[in-house]
């Protein structure tokens, strides 16, 4: 796919591999809104560079303005790419409705319903990208509500495809840890970053030649590829757990939990 000219949307693109990428797809000659929380954050990454929209994606009543505004703007939407997401990283902790909720509505309603409103009685061809993480087929101990979004959206992908109109492609993105603030929002500074690690400009190219490339999915980690090829026939993931949960008990007896 030649990227000159393509219309393009780019969801949590004031930080990390959503920032990173939506530079790419500018430098590649498309036009691209980016979208995020925080008005200061994208008018610091973008100033006055591209057209830039404010939007929780937790809330249905923003993402809809989102959409209709991006659609204003540019014409119509050629490539949606859902990148908005966060982690907590800890026990479960004690019951609460508002903040499961929200991780939740943020991780795997909004995409769905995003892509529901992209689709329903659209004829035109779409394109749409969605960051999932390698969390989406691996679990990590102190993740287990950031993996059961992860998992629920890859669930959802995979059934997805199977009844998906021709007109519409979807791309799901596998990324592992990346040097970027994610970890620290997740659980402070001292989070520990599971392995392997990339780039998250690394990142951001694998998932602009997979766009240009039109690749069904992208894995930019060849470790993680590995282990997916292993695990369906032997229980690869169990030493990393080990590790990870000693990671996870020494990060609880410093936070006191």
């Amino acid at each position: 796919m030649d990227l000159r000219g393509k219309r393009v949307v780019v969801t949590g693109a004031s930080s990390g591999i959503g920032y990173l990428l939506a530079k790419r797809l500018i430098d590649a000659g498309a036009r691209v809104i980016g979208v995020g929380r925080s008005a200061e954050s994208l008018r610091q990454k973008f100033g006055s560079r591209i057209h830039t929209i404010v939007c929780d994606v937790s809330d249905p009543a923003q993402i809809d303005a989102m959409i209709e505004e991006a659609e204003q703007v540019l014409g119509g939407i050629d490539i949606f790419v859902s990148n908005a997401g966060f982690a907590y990283y800890g026990p479960i902790g004690a019951p609460d409705w508002q903040k499961d909720s929200y991780i939740f509505a943020t991780n795997v309603t909004a995409p769905i319903y995003i892509l529901q409103k992209l689709t329903y009685q659209r004829r035109r061809p779409l394109v749409f990208m969605l960051t999932i993480s390698g969390l989406g087929k691996m679990l990590l101990p102190g993740f287990s509500i950031y993996c059961s979004t992860k998992f629920a959206l890859d669930g959802f992908i995979r059934a997805y495809r199977l009844e998906k109109p021709a007109h519409v492609k979807v791309i799901p993105v596998y990324p592992v840890a990346t040097f970027t603030d994610f970890w620290r929002r997740a659980g402070g500074k001292d989070t520990p970053m599971p392995f392997p690690w990339h780039p998250a400009g690394y990142v951001a190219w694998c998932m602009e030649m997979a766009l240009r490339l039109g690749l069904p999915s992208v894995y930019p980690s060849p470790i993680y590829i590995i282990r997916c090829l292993l695990v369906r026939v032997l229980p690869v993931d169990l030493g990393v757990q080990a590790v990870e949960l000693l990671r996870f008990k020494a990060w609880r007896r410093r936070h006191d939990q």
